[in-house]
């Protein structure tokens, strides 16, 4: 996971639990929740696929 990312997940967690403590009413601690859940999901859906392997080169053919 991406420092930027590690850094959204450790504030918004901490934000989460902030706002359960002070008595936030729920829906906002879900929704605070819900969107410290997506963090890592974002972050898995921007990384770039693995490269595939490398074709092995056509069998050169002989001139007829």
């Amino acid at each position: 996971m991406s420092r930027a990312n590690r850094t959204k997940l450790t504030v918004f967690a901490l934000l989460t639990l902030a706002a359960a403590g002070v008595g936030t009413p729920a829906p906002a601690v879900l929704a605070l929740a819900a969107v410290t859940a997506l963090i890592p999901v974002a972050d898995a859906l921007d990384r770039e696929p693995a490269p595939r392997p490398a074709r092995r080169p056509a069998p050169e053919r002989e001139p007829a």
